[in-house]
């Protein structure tokens, strides 16, 4: 199985890349191979609503959107990691899908799009967000962020098998215990 990892948060180290982390490091423990991919490390440009990738079913910007789209290609399981942003994915991360549109569905002028290159795959969504529990859900922060990524993974034939979301992180010194080990049992449970 081969597992990768978007991480849509410009902290290597924060509360979002360590919970994604910490499911790669239990998907490696049970032998799958594991990608992960800083969005910040890479240039990726702002979609230009040119719909050529209707047509090509890539995006014609061949900028480091290339290398998302040939890790996704060899993925079975891709981790959406992203900090929430005012009830939204990060800047990065929206960025990133808004440039894999075409190379995930082809958009029709009636019913379904087509399902393209995550087709059959799997996800599992990972956040962090500033706003205390409950609020982060009562308040439509987190759940929001979701939401988003349901969209993008039901349209492109992606299921998610997973999801989990940090609140609070407002202060916080270190992910605690019990969420690490949720997130390493999460990666420990990947199955084809």
């Amino acid at each position: 199985m081969n597992v990768l990892a978007l991480m849509g948060s410009p902290k290597k180290k924060g509360s979002t890349s360590t919970l994604a982390k910490a499911i790669i490091d239990g998907a490696e423990e049970c032998g799958h191979h594991t990608e992960v991919i800083y969005l910040s490390d890479l240039t990726i440009k702002d979609c230009r609503g040119c719909m050529a990738c209707r047509e090509t079913a890539a995006c014609v910007i061949r900028d480091d959107i290339a290398i998302v789209e040939e890790a996704i290609k060899k993925a079975n399981t891709i981790i959406f990691a992203s900090p929430t942003h005012w009830g939204n994915m990060s800047g990065i991360m929206l960025r990133t899908i808004e440039r894999l549109f075409g190379f995930l569905i082809l958009e029709q002028s009636r019913g379904f799009p087509v399902k393209r290159h995550g087709n059959g795959k799997k996800a599992i969504l990972v956040t962090a967000c500033s706003t205390p529990y409950p609020f982060h859900w009562v308040f439509n922060q987190t759940r929001a962020l979701f939401g988003r990524f349901h969209e993008v993974c039901r349209y492109s034939g992606i299921e998610i098998v997973g999801k989990i979301a940090l609140p609070g992180t407002l202060g916080m010194k270190s992910v605690p215990e019990k969420y690490l080990a949720k997130a390493k049992g999460m990666g420990g449970k990947i199955r084809p």
